[in-house]
């Protein structure tokens, strides 16, 4: 029987050979006949955030300079640009974005973060991967001065929208995402509360699925009880930062109780956001001569908090190719390569 307590802490060797029995042990544990009602009462449970409004500048540049220029509108979100398909569902070629929201898309409701692009995004993404009518809503971020203000900013944005569930998995439209680790961190979340109501362990606020590495540009430090306690997030340091040997590293997935999400965006947003110049995080992007209207509010800077707390847990079920993010063009064919790893 799994110790999801350990797998989470001080038992990281152990998680990733054991990643694929979580969900059934998750069932089980939770007194459910069988892994298919308890996967149901989950995603009653659970709303899903996908985004898809980044403002993708390097994106831009990637097609402005390449040669020759692919045929694709610099305007549209690069997750509409079209990949190989080796999902085993919907059409050949996809767009980049369908991989993020097919990980999500028997986990719960659905919000879509976008900046337009609504009708291309259900027909060419949510309606051919198997997205039930009504099964998800589209959210615009708002952009001072033309520029999205960051996942944590999108997040503060659709609180309303997702209040009112229990948990909250978060990814990215660009991001290679693989179905087992959100899955997984889902069912070590809903397996750590369901402790929590029986004794007095408060549960995480945060399960964060994770990969190990040789020198991952974000590191992950633990302490003493394998407990996260900083993320090596350039945002969060002022500068790039490198584990220097191996290490544990995010993968743009991750899974929150709506609860202390809410309560810690509260918190942030109370201590440095203004009207009159939006978000003043320390080791955030500031404002600029020719950005006046803000800098950004990260999820980084939620799971930073939270870890400080000692209310993260990170999860060692992820393949190291699930960090494959595609920012330009040039990151298509790494794209590529990886998904086929992670669905193989």
């Amino acid at each position: 029987m799994l110790d999801f307590d350990a797998l989470s802490s001080s038992g990281h060797a152990a998680c990733f050979a054991s990643r694929g029995r979580i969900p059934e042990e998750a069932a089980a544990r939770a007194g459910f006949p069988d892994t298919a009602s308890w996967l149901a009462d989950l995603a009653s449970r659970t709303c899903c955030v996908t985004m898809l409004a980044g403002a993708g500048t390097r994106w831009v540049e990637s097609l402005r300079t390449a040669d020759p220029r692919p045929d694709f509108d610099p305007a549209r979100p690069r997750g509409l640009f079209s990949v190989r398909n080796v999902m085993g569902a919907g059409p050949d070629p996809v767009p980049i974005a369908a991989y993020a929201l097919a990980a999500t898309r028997d986990l719960g409701d659905h919000i879509v973060v976008v900046r337009g692009w609504e009708d291309e995004i259900r027909s060419l993404i949510l309606e051919p991967i198997g997205y039930r009518p009504g099964g998800w809503r589209f959210a615009t971020q708002e952009a001072p001065g033309g520029k999205p203000r960051g996942h944590g900013d999108a997040a503060w944005q659709t609180m309303d929208l997702w209040s009112g569930y229990e948990y909250l998995a978060v990814n990215f439209g660009g991001d290679a995402s693989n179905p087992a680790s959100v899955l997984s961190a889902l069912a070590a979340l809903d397996a750590l509360s369901r402790r929590s109501a029986r004794t007095d362990a408060p549960p995480p606020a945060l399960v964060l699925p994770v990969a190990w590495m040789e020198n991952p540009a974000y590191p992950i430090g633990l302490d003493s009880r394998g407990l996260p306690v900083r993320f090596g997030h350039a945002k969060l340091q002022g500068g790039s930062v490198t584990a220097g040997g191996g290490a544990f590293t995010n993968v743009g997935v991750r899974v929150y109780r709506v609860d202390a999400l809410r309560e810690a965006i509260l918190r942030i947003r109370a201590a440095h956001w203004t009207a009159g110049g939006g978000w003043r995080i320390p080791g955030n992007a500031p404002p600029g001569s020719d950005d006046p209207s803000g800098g950004e509010f990260a999820l980084d800077n939620v799971d930073a908090a939270l870890a400080a707390e000692g209310r993260a847990r990170i999860l060692h079920v992820a393949l190291p190719q699930e960090l494959s993010p595609v920012k330009t063009l040039a990151d298509i064919p790494r794209f590529e390569r990886d998904v086929a790893v992670i669905y193989g």
